[in-house]
């Protein structure tokens, strides 16, 4: 029987990797790789996953553009929308769609006050290739969008149950309501999250169940937002993720009949992490990168100061970061209180990257290090719910999947044997006094914790008051004050029998580039 192949691409989470690290391939050599597979089949369509704008500085100096070349560079047909796009305003969404020449799909991104598809953005594309028409659809991860910071056209925006509105219009396409016809496949192109459970023995992630138990018709689903390699069925469903950080992608394979009745679909991904030596990057990409640094040279080039010894905040390897903190987090912590005048100061400290080489530190590794410039938040919150708060992020990202709290003004004492929600044995004031927990305590955070997300809960805060000062500004300013930073740890966090973490360092191309 003859038969027909389409490929279909997802690379999610690219997190504007546009440089070649030790574990990402940069965009150049991404394209390269790519065009490889385009090379093995050309009928491939390539698609993107959402959170591709946010990471490198430069992508943030230059307002995206190098992203979404890259994308125009890579012929990417749909994106879907991850909820760091959220963060900078449908305009900038909109500017990114007509540079390159994609469309942003989100069926469940519906405007409040209407019930409809948000401005923008359409539920699907049909793309027409090797005679089959494929129906991508894209689905957004839930979460609060009416949050404080956020642009007032983002503000209005809610995400709806992507199970249900899949099912809407699943029910659409398959009754042949589009113009083009009824799809030969639909394809879900979803920004939700799907990991393994710490002991890989499983997958959890409830939007990506829900949305194969309900829509079981699908041809397959891309999933994203946890930066895993994955490659399964989910009720007879091909589901796949692609890593992050342009390390590599997913992959549907959809092979077709002469008739166009879907055979089989196919689900693997491929994992390109320590490759990027075997590759030549593609010579256009790469040129429009040299133009991109001449631009930012300037701004970003700048030194603001100098460390006689490297800071490790995260491992380069498995990116956890230790329990008792590290230069970074005593760093920022004890800014925070010095900017608020708060006695206790919490920060997630998944939210830095993973530290600084010695010598000379330019603004472009200090705000690729702080890639979130978060406002800190302060308030007066129960003493009985900070213990929670603190409880809740005694965790490791190997296990939690979390990163863990930061904290200054506190001394933790916490047993890592001890199950999760139950490790901590005490809690002091610096004057050596318990924590009392009827008693409100005046705390600063960032703006992250504030969200109440990952089993954080702030809510309960009174008095809450969001003082303009934004975090990674306030930190570069200090660092470029002092001339560098220590490498002091904190003692804020004793933790018994945590388990070690490999924190050797690797250097990577990122000095300016």
């Amino acid at each position: 029987m003859v038969t027909k192949t389409v490929s279909i691409i997802g690379i999610n989470d690219f997190h504007a990797e546009l440089f070649e690290t030790g574990h990402a391939l940069g965009s150049a050599k991404l394209c390269t790789l790519v065009e490889r597979q385009k090379l093995d089949n050309p009928h491939t369509i390539v698609v993107f996953g959402g959170d591709n704008f946010k990471g490198d500085p430069m992508s943030e100096e230059l307002s995206g553009e190098p992203v979404a070349y890259l994308m125009k560079r890579l012929g990417t047909k749909v994106s879907a929308v991850g909820n760091h796009e959220f963060e900078y305003g449908l305009k900038a969404l909109g500017n990114w769609s007509a540079q390159g020449a994609f469309t942003f799909v989100a069926a469940n991104v519906l405007d409040s006050r209407t019930g409809e598809i948000a401005s923008g953005f359409r539920p699907y594309v049909m793309v027409e290739e090797a005679g089959t028409k494929i129906a991508l659809l894209g689905l957004s991860t839930r979460e609060r969008l009416d949050r404080h910071g956020y642009e007032q056209d983002v503000r209005i925006l809610e995400i709806a149950d992507g199970a249900r509105e899949a099912r809407k219009w699943v029910d659409y396409l398959n009754k042949g309501a589009d113009p083009l016809g009824k799809p030969d496949a639909i394809i879900a192109l979803t920004h939700f999250g799907f990991r393994y459970t710490a002991d890989h023995s499983g997958l959890v992630g409830e939007e990506v169940l829900e949305l194969c138990r309900q829509v079981p018709e699908l041809a397959g689903v891309f999933t994203a937002h946890w930066h895993q390699f994955i490659s399964a069925e989910v009720y007879g469903v091909p589901v796949v993720q692609g890593g992050s950080h342009g390390r590599g992608f997913a992959r549907l394979a959809i092979e077709f009949s002469c008739d166009n009745r879907v055979r089989k679909v196919i689900p693997d991904y491929l994992d390109a992490s320590g490759t990027a030596g075997e590759m030549t990057p593609d010579p256009v990409m790469q040129g429009e990168l040299e133009e991109y640094k001449r631009r930012t040279a300037r701004t970003l080039g700048a030194v603001i100061g100098r460390l006689e010894q490297e800071i490790v905040h995260k491992s380069p390897i498995t990116a956890e970061v230790d329990m008792e903190g590290t230069p970074l987090t005593r760093l920022v912590t004890d800014i925070m209180r010095e900017q608020t005048g708060c006695p206790i100061a919490l920060i997630y400290s998944g939210r830095m990257g993973p530290g600084l080489t010695a010598g000379e530190v330019t603004m472009y590794e200090l705000r690729k290090l702080f890639y979130f410039n978060d406002e800190i938040v302060t308030m007066k919150l129960r003493g009985e719910d900070l213990i929670r708060n603190i409880e809740n992020g005694i965790s490791t990202l190997s296990i939690e999947r979390a990163s863990p709290i930061a904290i200054s003004g506190l001394k933790v004492a916490a047993d890592y044997d001890k199950p999760f929600g139950a490790r901590i044995e005490s809690i002091l004031l610096e004057n050596g006094q318990p924590l009392e927990p009827d008693r409100y305590y005046e705390i600063a955070v960032d703006e992250f914790l504030d969200s109440n997300e990952m089993g954080y809960d702030f809510s309960s805060g009174i008095e809450r008051r969001y003082t303009g000062i934004f975090l990674r500004d306030r930190t570069i300013q200090t660092i470029r004050e002092q001339g560098g930073m220590s490498a002091e740890l904190p003692e804020s966090i004793l933790v018994k029998n945590k388990k070690e973490i490999n924190f050797g360092y690797v250097q990577t191309e990122a000095k300016f580039l």
